[in-house]
C-alpha cells in the first residue's frame, strides 16, 4: 500500500511538472507585449511577428530550459556530493570562476564568438572546481568549504572589478547586460553550442546514478559497493561545472536555481533515489525559469530570489538535507 501511495506520488509529480512545462512553454511563444498565433507562425514567413517568433521567442524558451535543467541537474549533484543542503555552483564560487570567465572574454577580448565565451567560462568554473576538490580533501568539514567557497567569489569578484577598471565603454555595457541574467541574449547560432554543453554535462552525471545513490551513506560505503569512487566523483564535479559554465555563459548569473531546486524537487517527490531525483530536479528547474522568463519587465533574479531564499531559510531552519 505504501509503495503504491509513492508511485502515485511520483507519478503524479512527473505529470504535474510536464503539464507546468507544456503550459508555460505555449505562454512564452504566444503571449506577451505581441500577441502570436498559430497563422502567425506557419502562415506568415518573413512577416514581423513571424521573426518575433521564431528570433525571440523560441531561443528564449530555449534558453528558459536549458538553464533550469543545468543549474538544476548542477546543484543537486553537488548537495550529494558533498553531502551539504546549501552546496551549489554559485555558493561553491563554481559560477564565479565561469563569470570570471566570461569577463576575460567579453572585458580583456578573449573570444571567439559563443564557442569562445562558452569554453571561458568552462575554464573558469573547471579551475574554481579543482580547488573545491583539494579543500574538500583536506577538509572533511563542510561549513569550511562554504567558506572557502563564498572567499573565492569575493576574490573573483575584485579580479572582475579590476578588468572593468580598464575597459572601454562598449565591453563594459555589453558586460554589464549580461551580468543583469536574462534569457533574452540566447540566438540562433548558440542554441545548438548550449544544447551539446547540457548534453553533455546530464550525460556525465546520468552515468554517475549509482555513485550518487551510494555517496549518501559515505565513501566507504560506495567503496563497499564496489564503486569506483574517484573516477564519479571526477566525472560529476566535471559534468557539474560544465552545466553552470553553460548557463552562465549564455544567460549571465542565474541565482538560486541550482541550491533551490533541488529541494522543491525533494518535497514533490520525497525520494533520494537520484534515477527520480535527476529528472525530477530537471524538470522543476525548467518550471521555475519558464514561469520566471514570463516576467520579461522584471529583471530575472528578482524573480528567482522570491522563490529561492523561502526556500533556503526553510531549509536552513529545518537543519536537514535536501533528501530529509
Amino acid at each position: 500500500m505504501i509503495g503504491g501511495r509513492n508511485t502515485f506520488r511520483i507519478l503524479t509529480g512527473f505529470a504535474l511538472l510536464l503539464l507546468l512545462s507544456a503550459t508555460l512553454s505555449y505562454l512564452t511563444l504566444f503571449s506577451g507585449t505581441v500577441g502570436l498565433s498559430l497563422s502567425d507562425v506557419f502562415y506568415g514567413d518573413g512577416s514581423v511577428l513571424n521573426r518575433i517568433f521564431w528570433d525571440l521567442r523560441v531561443p528564449r524558451l530555449v534558453a528558459a530550459v536549458l538553464a533550469g535543467i543545468s543549474l538544476a541537474v548542477s546543484g543537486l549533484s553537488l548537495q550529494t556530493l558533498f553531502r551539504n543542503p546549501l552546496a551549489g555552483p554559485f555558493v561553491l564560487g563554481i559560477s564565479s570562476g565561469a563569470s570570471l570567465g566570461v569577463a576575460l572574454s567579453l572585458l580583456a577580448g578573449f573570444s571567439f564568438g559563443h564557442f569562445g565565451v562558452l569554453t571561458s567560462a568552462a575554464a573558469g568554473a573547471f579551475a574554481v572546481t579543482f580547488l573545491v576538490m583539494l579543500v574538500s580533501n583536506r577538509f572533511r568539514s563542510s561549513t569550511v568549504l562554504l567558506i572557502v567557497g563564498l572567499l573565492v567569489g569575493y576574490f573573483i569578484d575584485a579580479l572582475v572589478n579590476l578588468l572593468i577598471v580598464g575597459s572601454d565603454a562598449e565591453a563594459l555595457k555589453v558586460f554589464v547586460s549580461w551580468g543583469m541574467g536574462s534569457f533574452c541574449r540566447l540566438t540562433f547560432d548558440g542554441i545548438w553550442i548550449f544544447a551539446v554543453a547540457v548534453t553533455v554535462g546530464c550525460v556525465l552525471i546520468g552515468v554517475s546514478i549509482r555513485y550518487l545513490n551510494a555517496i549518501r551513506m559515505g565513501e566507504d560505503f560506495a567503496k563497499g559497493l564496489g564503486v569506483n569512487v574517484r573516477l564519479y566523483k571526477n566525472l560529476v564535479l566535471f559534468g557539474a561545472s560544465l552545466l553552470a559554465a553553460s548557463s552562465t555563459a549564455f544567460c549571465g548569473p542565474v541565482a538560486f536555481v541550482g541550491i533551490a531546486v533541488p529541494h522543491l524537487a525533494f518535497m514533490l517527490f520525497k525520494t533520494g533515489n537520484h534515477r527520480l531525483l535527476l529528472p525530477g530536479s530537471a524538470l522543476c528547474g525548467a518550471v521555475l525559469c519558464l514561469a520566471a522568463g514570463l516576467f520579461t519587465m522584471v529583471p530575472l533574479n528578482a524573480i528567482l530570489s522570491l522563490v529561492g531564499v523561502p526556500v533556503v531559510l526553510l531549509v536552513i531552519t529545518r537543519g536537514r538535507g535536501a533528501r530529509g
